[in-house]
């Protein structure tokens, strides 16, 4: 049975011309791809690194950072991808928590890594990406420089932790999800098929690969059936995204709700030929069905919904066909490989119309647990499940649709409140770019609704329109009583709103009641 650095291996004799990534005007072959990483790999394990160590990369997006993923998988490591948006005392905690002996970063990240390396307990060995090196320590290029190009001597374990990933720690301090090739490669296998991926593939990636959906949803499942990867690292252009489209051919991708919102919104759609694009998938967040219809009408692509999380892998799928009818509303099915269920409070399972939270089978793709949180672990895996802390309804024939967060749920007057259907209301009001609503302290109900709106560029309304645009669709109960405009809504790095930045004022001294 392979495992992740087997898969470069392969694609070297399968398709050793072929390109494997394009970067701007850089492109690789797998041939290439697969020398550089051997090269490194070697020069790795006599660096000192050993099977199961845990070694960082903290970078933005570069081929680079593709040949260090699969060296590491090669000499049976353990990666640490860690999020390139992170200050000093987020570096540190990372880096100590998960007991890195050595860290990759980008020269761009050089004076953070000066700042923070004297708190760093063990201190680990730090390798530049690019040329430039700190204290005597070495740069990629130089390791990729004469060295041992065979298949590294170390028969990696399946069922070895490869993949240790920080949760973007909207609650609380970030959680380290630990992974083995076997639930990884699962996940590749189940984009190939469930997702319909292509031999030969050209695959456009936009997503940071500190994210699991870049390497394990895109990066993975387009190498399995030999295809291209066009990375991207920076913001999101819309002119830049369309114009790459149109210049490498691109074929699939995926994209978050907040990204495909603003593709469809820019001028640039009526610039480029994007033709080519056949399949986008997206995911992370709900879709508003607004944006989802203007999408499907400018993009002539088939749309893909994915559902998962860190801790469970992606478990479910939206296909084409049900984009269309009743089922555009549901979240998705689950996958051939994924075993989901949604439960009540006894963790018994649900019928048709109730909503319940999601739970799946840890042996199915899930994480091996966090990483030094044993209670953590116990509290969210039981029994061999994976508790989400997702609410979803059960829509019959195996679909569900998600409605909301079990922490975002908001019970006011013994009423159980989902932000999401008030969210949902008022993400068709016309004057509403963008809105997020969770609970804020009530001193008669315990929590009442509050929304934070976004209004779309050119309309002026306050709080009163808001209030009562929603007594109108809404049982008074659940429309808002309060009502915050914002400029924009704070995100994490994948564009997922992080509603406990909004709600923390309104709770700092009392208790939430979830």
């Amino acid at each position: 049975m392979h495992v992740l650095g087997d898969i470069i291996r392969l694609n070297a004799k399968r398709f050793p011309g072929e390109v494997a990534i394009v970067m701007e005007e850089r492109n690789v072959t797998f041939r290439e791809l697969n020398t550089q990483v051997n090269m490194l790999a070697n020069k790795l394990i006599k660096f000192g690194v050993r099977p199961k160590d845990k070694v960082a990369i903290y970078s933005a997006n570069s081929i680079e950072w593709v040949i260090v993923f699969f060296a590491l998988a090669k000499c049976g490591a353990c990666i640490v991808p860690v999020n390139f948006r992170y200050k000093k005392e987020e570096l540190e905690y990372a880096i100590n928590n998960s007991e890195c002996s050595v860290i990759f970063f980008g020269d761009e990240l050089e004076q953070i890594i000066q700042t923070a390396k004297t708190n760093f307990i063990l201190s680990p060995h730090l390798i530049s990406m690019g040329e430039m090196t700190i204290n005597g320590g070495v740069s990629l290029a130089t390791l990729l420089k004469n060295g041992d190009d065979s298949e590294p001597d170390i028969k990696v374990n399946r069922e070895w932790p490869c993949s240790l990933t920080y949760t973007s720690g909207t609650t609380g301090v970030p959680k380290g999800v630990l992974h083995c090739h076997t639930a990884l490669i699962d996940v590749w296998i189940q984009h190939v098929i469930e997702g319909d991926v292509k031999e030969k593939e050209v695959t456009i990636v936009n997503i940071p690969f500190f994210h699991v959906a870049s390497v394990h949803c895109l990066i993975g499942p387009t190498f399995l059936r030999g295809g291209s990867i066009v990375l991207m690292a920076g913001g999101f252009d819309p002119d830049k995204v369309l114009k790459t489209v149109e210049r490498c051919k691109v074929t699939m991708t995926m994209w978050v709700p907040a990204q495909l919102a603003t593709l469809v919104l820019s001028p640039a759609m009526e610039k480029y030929d994007i033709s080519s694009l056949k399949k986008i998938w997206y995911g992370s967040s709900p879709i508003p069905a607004s944006v989802l219809e203007a999408c499907l009408k400018r993009f002539k692509a088939d749309f893909y919904q994915w559902y998962g999380q860190t801790e469970l892998g992606i478990s479910s799928v939206l296909t084409p066909m049900d984009h269309y009818g009743e089922r555009a509303r549901f979240t998705g099915r689950e996958s051939f490989n994924a075993d989901l269920r949604i439960v009540n409070e006894k963790g018994e399972d649900l019928q048709v119309g109730e909503i319940g939270e999601i739970i799946g089978r840890q042996s199915a793709l899930g994480m091996i647990g966090y990483y030094k949180m044993e209670e953590e672990t116990r509290n969210v895996v039981r029994d061999g499940w994976i508790y989400t802390g997702d609410l979803a309804r059960v829509e019959g024939d195996g679909y569900f649709t998600i409605v909301d967060r079990l922490k975002d749920m908001i019970i006011s007057g013994g009423e159980n409140i989902y932000a999401k259907e008030i969210e949902d209301v008022l993400a068709v009001h016309v004057g509403v770019r963008e809105v997020a609503v969770f609970g804020i302290p009530d001193d008669v109900y315990g929590e009442s609704v509050c929304a934070a709106v976004v209004r779309r560029d050119g309309y002026e309304f306050g709080e009163e329109e808001i209030i009562g645009y929603c007594a109108e669709k809404l049982a008074g109960y659940k429309k808002p009583k309060k009502v915050l405009f914002l400029n924009e809504l704070p995100r994490n790095a994948f564009g997922k709103v992080t509603k406990n930045a909004l709600r923390e004022p309104f709770w700092t001294g009392r208790r939430k009641l979830i």
